[in-house]
C-alpha cells in the first residue's frame, strides 16, 4: 500500500534532544583489530554498529541514521557501493539530508580517513515515486571501515518506518530509540527471537530504546526464502491522537474500520462499479449452466487477455476504467476486476487482505496493523461451495492460489463487518515417478521413465519448463543428470488446467555397464530423485524450514535383470519418521524372479519445520539421501 493512502492526521510541534553513542570517525581498538565474526565466520563484512534515533517535529517524523561497516574479506569489497532508498512520491513524502560518508584504512594502528566527495554521492530516480542516494566509497579494501550518517524526514506519521535490527551481513550491535509525544499514541509491534528475549530495552520520559547484539545475517537458506518474516524488528502505527484538550480521535481502531477504509479506496478506484466492466464483458461469453462455469470463464478471460505488471501491494494504482483500456495491471487490480465481473453476474465474492510470505511478518498480530498486509486474494461462493481465487500467477489454473499466499489467516473485507478469517487451501500436491530399467544388446542401461506431478508440484514444474523454453535450454535440465548419460528423448505435457497434473516422459541411455567385462554391475535407480542429495548441509540454521506446502513423492522402479546376471545385493526395507510424524520415509524392495521392484516414498505432512528440529531433519534427510543412492548390485553368473 502506497504511503499516500493514509494521510497525515495532525500538525504538532515537539522538540527532543539527540546524543549519538558513537562519534563519527572515532574507532576503538576492538573495531580496528576486528577480523572475523565469531558467530558467523564466513562473513565477508560486518556491521560493527548501527543506530537510529527518531523524533517528531510538528507534522514531520525525523530519524537520524548512523552506520559503521568493516570489510573482512576480498568478496566484501563490493559493499563499498551503498544504496539508501526513500519514497518521495508526488509531494516529497520522504526526504534525505545531511548525508556524509567516510572511509578509514589502517596502516598498523594509524587511521587514514578519507571523506567521500560530493561527486561520489548522488541521487537516482528508481521509479513509482522511489528514489535512492548512492554512495561510492573510494579505495575500499580488506580492513576498511565504511561509515555514513544522514537524516530522513517523513510526512507520514500514521505509519512509521520503525527499525530492522538485522542486515544481510552480521551485526555486532544495533540500537534504535524513538521519543514519543503525549498528543500521539502508537501501537508498538515487535518481532524476533532476540527482540523478545535478550534485547536491552529502556523507557525514559517517553523515549523508548532497544539494543540488540550479535545478530546473524538475513539471507536465504535452503527451503526458506521468506526469511524477512522472521527478522528482528520493531514498528509502529498510530492508534489515536488528541484533537482538542479533552477529545481524542481513534485511528483504525478495529478490523471493521480498517476494512471499511480499504473498501472505500477500492470504491473510489471504481472496482465496485459495473459500468466500466460492461466494456470488458461486451461480446464475451461468460455464460454457463453453473456459477462455477461462469467464474471459470471470467478467470481465464482475464488471465489470457490482460497482462500482469510488476506492481505489488493490496491497493490498486489504476482506476478500473484505465485497467480496461490498457489491459495491463497489477495482481490486485486483476483480482478486483474478477471480483467485479463475478458480482455483476450475481455471484457472491469478497476480497481478503493477506500478508504474503516474505512481506515481513510470520503471523498476523491481533491489532488492525495495516503494514502486515501486502496482497489480496478472493473468496467466492459458487453453487454453494467456497473457493479461493487469485490471478497472481499467470500459469496457475482456476482455483490455485499463489504459493506466497498460503498463509494462516487474512482479513475478510465486507462493509461494516470485516474480520480475520483462517485460510485453508486444500490440495493434494504430490509427485509419482515410475521407471523401467533394462539392458540393450550392448549392455547399455536403458531407463524409460515417467514423472507425474500434481497440483502445486505440477505448477512448479510448469514454471521451470517455461523458463527453460524462454532461455532456449533443453528440457532435460529439469533434472540433475550425470553428464555421461544420453537423453534419448524427453517430452512434457501440461494438463494442469484439465486434470491438475503435468507429465514428463523420458528415455535415458547409460552406456557401457558391461564394457569392461566386470564381474559386478552397480545401479542406482533413484539418482534423479529430488532428495537423492541432502539439501540441508549447514551445521546450524537460523530460520525454520519451509517446504511451502505439504506434499509426497513416490518413486517406483522395475529392474529387468539381464541374461547372464543375478541380483547379488540390494538395499533392505526401511521405514522411518521424524518425531511427531512431520516427515516420513519408506523404502520397500520386492523380488519377482528375474525382476526386482523398489518403491520409495517421502511424505512431508507439516510444511514448516521449527528451527529447533533442524538437527533432526538434517540427519533424517541424510538417511533418505543415503538410501536413495544405495545401489543394486548385479553379479555375472559363472555358468549361465
Amino acid at each position: 500500500m502506497k504511503k499516500q493512502l493514509l494521510l497525515c492526521l495532525l500538525f504538532l510541534l515537539h522538540l527532543s534532544g539527540y546524543a549519538q553513542k558513537e562519534k563519527f570517525g572515532k574507532y576503538n581498538s576492538n573495531e580496528i583489530s576486528y577480523s572475523e565474526v565469531d558467530f558467523e565466520p564466513d562473513a565477508d563484512a560486518v556491521v560493527l554498529f548501527e543506530e537510529g534515533v527518531s523524533k517528531f517535529f510538528g507534522e514531520v517524523f525525523e530519524t537520524t541514521y548512523h552506520f559503521r561497516i568493516k570489510i573482512l574479506k576480498e568478496s566484501g569489497i563490493a559493499r563499498g557501493d551503498v544504496k539508501i532508498p526513500f519514497y518521495s512520491g508526488d509531494n516529497r513524502t520522504e526526504e534525505i539530508s545531511g548525508l556524509k560518508a567516510l572511509i578509514t584504512n589502517f596502516e598498523g594502528d594509524e587511521p587514514q580517513s578519507i571523506k567521500v566527495d560530493k561527486n561520489q554521492i548522488f541521487e537516482v530516480e528508481v521509479g513509482n515515486g522511489w528514489k535512492e542516494y548512492r554512495i561510492t566509497f573510494p579505495n575500499v579494501k580488506v580492513g576498511s571501515i565504511l561509515e555514513y550518517t544522514y537524516k530522513k524526514t517523513d510526512k507520514n506519521i500514521t505509519l512509521l518506518d520503525g527499525w530492522t535490527f538485522q542486515n544481510d551481513i552480521p551485526t555486532i550491535m544495533s540500537s534504535y530509540s524513538i521519543t514519543m509525544i503525549p498528543q500521539l499514541e502508537y501501537k508498538m509491534i515487535g518481532q524476533g527471537t532476540k527482540y523478545n528475549t535478550t534485547s536491552e530495552k529502556t523507557v525514559n520520559n517517553g523515549t523508548y530504546t532497544w539494543t540488540l547484539r550479535k545478530l546473524n545475517s538475513l539471507k536465504a537458506e535452503p527451503y526458506m526464502n521468506n526469511f524477512a518474516d522472521y527478522r528482528e524488528r520493531v514498528e509502529f502505527q498510530l492508534s489515536r491522537y488528541q484533537k482538542t484538550l479533552y477529545e481524542w480521535e481513534d485511528v483504525l481502531k478495529n478490523w471493521i474500520v480498517l476494512g471499511d477504509e480499504v473498501l472505500r479506496g477500492y470504491t473510489d478506484k471504481g472496482y465496485f462499479r459495473s459500468s466500466p466492466l460492461e466494456k470488458v464483458m461486451d461480446g464475451v461469453d461468460f455464460e454457463g449452466s453453473t456459477e462455477l462455469e461462469k467464474a471459470q470463464k471470467a478467470y481465464y478471460y482475464l488471465q489470457q487477455n490482460f497482462q500482469l505488471n510488476t506492481e505489488s501491494g493490496f491497493f490498486p494504482d489504476q482506476q478500473i476504467s484505465q485497467l480496461v483500456k490498457t489491459k495491463v495491471g497489477s495482481a490486485v487490480e486483476l483480482d478486483l476486476a474478477l471480483m467485479g465481473i463475478l458480482r455483476s453476474m450475481g455471484i457472491e465474492c469478497h476480497p481478503i487482505l493477506v500478508g504474503s510470505k516474505g512481506s515481513g511478518r510470520s503471523d498476523l498480530v491481533p491489532f488492525p496493523f495495516i503494514n502486515q498486509f501486502n496482497s489480496v486474494l478472493l473468496h467466492a461462493k459458487l453453487d454453494g461451495k467456497e473457493y479461493l481465487l487469485d490471478l497472481e500467477d499467470p500459469l496457475a489454473p482456476f482455483g490455485y492460489v499463489d504459493l506466497d499466499k498460503h498463509v494462516k489467516a487474512g482479513l475478510f473485507l465486507t462493509k461494516e463487518n470485516s474480520q480475520l478469517v483462517p485460510i485453508n487451501i486444500p490440495h493434494n500436491s504430490n509427485s509419482v515417478f515410475t521407471s523401467v530399467l533394462k539392458f540393450d544388446e550392448e549392455k547399455n542401461l536403458i531407463v524409460e521413465g515417467s514423472l507425474r506431478r500434481y497440483f502445486y508440484e505440477g505448477l512448479q514444474m510448469s514454471h521451470r519448463s517455461q523458463n527453460l523454453q524462454k532461455n532456449n535450454e533443453p528440457l532435460h535440465k529439469l533434472f540433475t543428470l550425470d553428464p555421461t548419460w544420453e537423453v534419448v528423448n524427453m517430452d512434457m505435457q501440461d494438463n494442469l488446467k484439465e486434470d491438475n497434473y503435468t507429465t514428463t516422459n523420458y528415455t535415458i541411455k547409460i552406456q557401457g555397464q558391461d564394457s569392461q567385462g566386470a564381474a559386478l554391475m552397480m545401479l542406482t535407480p533413484f539418482k534423479i530423485a529430488t532428495f537423492s542429495k541432502n539439501p540441508f548441509t549447514q551445521d546450524f540454521r537460523i530460520f525454520p524450514v519451509d517446504f511451502g506446502f505439504a506434499f509426497s513423492e513416490t518413486y517406483s522402479t522395475l529392474l529387468e535383470i539381464p541374461e547372464g546376471y543375478e541380483l547379488d545385493d540390494y538395499p533392505l526395507k526401511e521405514a522411518i519418521s521424524m518425531k511427531n510424524g512431520e516427515v516420513l520415509f519408506s523404502y520397500n524392495p520386492v523380488l519377482m524372479g528375474d525382476k526386482v521392484q523398489i518403491v520409495a516414498k517421502l511424505e512431508v505432512k507439516k510444511p514448516t519445520i521449527d528451527v529447533r528440529q533442524y538437527a533432526n531433519l538434517k540427519y533424517f534427510m541424510e538417511t533418505v539421501a543415503t538410501k536413495m543412492n544405495a545401489p543394486l548390485v548385479l553379479k555375472k553368473v559363472s555358468n549361465p
